[in-house]
Parts: structure tokens; sequence; C-alpha cells
């Protein structure tokens, strides 16, 4: 293909629709969602499609001349399921996409995590608790490439409401994305890799936005996303237990998390 080849690893509740929609806001940048994400129940096609015909056919296919970078995004534990929430569907059938992306020469890594593991856990509990998933700017649905069309807005109709957290769960939340996120910095350690922060590409989302345009090899261009947050309360509003696990996590190495 005449256009660069990239992927976006992440894990979910990390900024992974806020990094691809900003970056496919640039007019020669295509960009498509979770393809490999084995627990979305309308994926266009059976669980049984060969991992290389998915990307050959969904992500890295032919495209015009005005496409200069194709890339897609996989979470870190995707095709599989993840301990800390027992019940997302996985798919052993996928687990080659790994050695695939390594073996794939050329690639573009951009490696995505989120620093405060406490609030990537809690985006996440909110999301299943209340199905709000994604807060998308409507005029913008058009533009951004869909494996299958979200509904016009996920934006809350009021206000979330707070949650306990369970305390055993947060910890093996926190040990299982430490050692998914190490396995990804290990598997591509020799490839074209970029690692930034959700925190960072909110504090400053024109430097990296730039900075990831230049990585891939694409021209300046003003880049905006076509999602907001849904969450912005302190954490003490938003977790009904919050002093509780404030006070068990302080002898940890998780102390940081617990910002308010």
């Amino acid at each position: 293909m005449a256009y660069t080849r990239f992927v976006i690893i992440s894990h979910l509740r990390s900024g992974t629709h806020l990094l691809r929609t900003l970056l496919e806001s640039h007019p020669a940048l295509v960009c498509q969602s979770e393809v490999f994400n084995s627990d979305d129940p309308q994926l266009p096609y059976p669980l049984s499609t060969p991992t290389q015909e998915i990307l050959d056919g969904w992500v890295y296919r032919d495209f015009g001349p005005e496409v200069s970078a194709a890339g897609f995004v996989v979470q870190i534990y995707h095709p599989f399921g993840l301990a800390a929430f027992p019940g997302i569907r996985h798919n052993p059938a996928w687990g080659d996409i790994w050695s695939i992306l390594q073996a794939m020469p050329d690639l573009h890594v951009i490696h995505l995590l989120r620093e405060n593991g406490l609030r990537r856990h809690l985006s996440h509990v909110l999301a299943r608790k209340t199905g709000q998933w994604h807060d998308w700017d409507e005029d913008r649905l058009g533009q951004v490439t869909h494996l299958h069309a979200p509904k016009a807005s996920h934006s809350p109709a009021g206000p979330r409401p707070a949650v306990a957290l369970d305390r055993d769960r947060l910890e093996a939340d926190f040990r299982e994305v430490e050692a998914l996120h190490a396995a990804v910095t290990r598997r591509f350690s020799g490839s074209r890799y970029f690692q930034l922060s959700y925190e960072q590409m909110c504090a400053d989302p024109e430097t990296i936005g730039a900075d990831l345009l230049a990585f891939i090899g694409l021209p300046p261009c003003p880049l905006s996303p076509a999602v907001s947050k849904l969450e912005s309360r302190p954490l003490a509003q938003s977790i009904s237990n919050y002093p509780e696990l404030h006070a068990a996590f302080q002898e940890t190495r998780w102390a940081h998390f617990f910002e308010d």
C-alpha cells in the first residue's frame, strides 16, 4: 500500500475514541475502530472470520490517492476477556493479531496509556452501569469511520450516579492492566513506537496532535476530536466509598491515583 499503516494500542476507557477521532480529522488519514472487539454484538462479520481477512478488508484496504495513512484501534486485551471484568466475550481465533502486527513491516505503533488507573476503572464501571460509553459530536458522526453507526448521541441526560467500587476488584484491575501494558512495550520495542498518555492528550491536544502527525509522516493540520469527556466530577463525588478506598490504598504504589 502507498499509505502509512499505524495502530493505536490502548485499554478501554483510556481515550482511544478521543485520539482516533482527533487524528481522523486530518483529511488524509483514516482510522477504523475496534475491529477485534469480540464482545461487540454488532460486528459486521462473524467471529470465525480470519484475522488477516479483517485487516485486509476493514483496515488496510485499498484507498484512493487522497489517503496517506490508515490505522485502527486494538485494546491491549483484545480479542480476549478481562479477569477484573468477567463476562466479556473472547475469541481465541483472533489471538494471532499480536504476532501479525509484530511481523508487519513499517507499522507505526501508537501506545496510549491512562496514567490514573482509578479514573479509568471508574469510567469503565460507570459506562457499564449507565450504558453511556461516548458523548459524540452529532455534527461529526458522518466524518468518523465506524464498523457500525453509533447512536446520534450518548451524552448523559442528567447527573451520573455515584458508585461503590470493590477494593479487591480494583487492585486486580490495576495489576492486570499494568501487566498488559508492559507486554505491549516488550512486544513492540523494535517497532516505530510512540507512547503518550490520555492526560497529556487532554492537557495539550494541539501539541500531541502535531507530534503524532509528524510521527505518522503527515503534514500539519488543525485537529479536533469528535467525542467529549463524560466524567469531570472529583473522585470523591463519583465514588460513594472513596474515603475507605483512599485509606486502603495509601501504602500501595497506586496511592497517587487518589488525587482528590
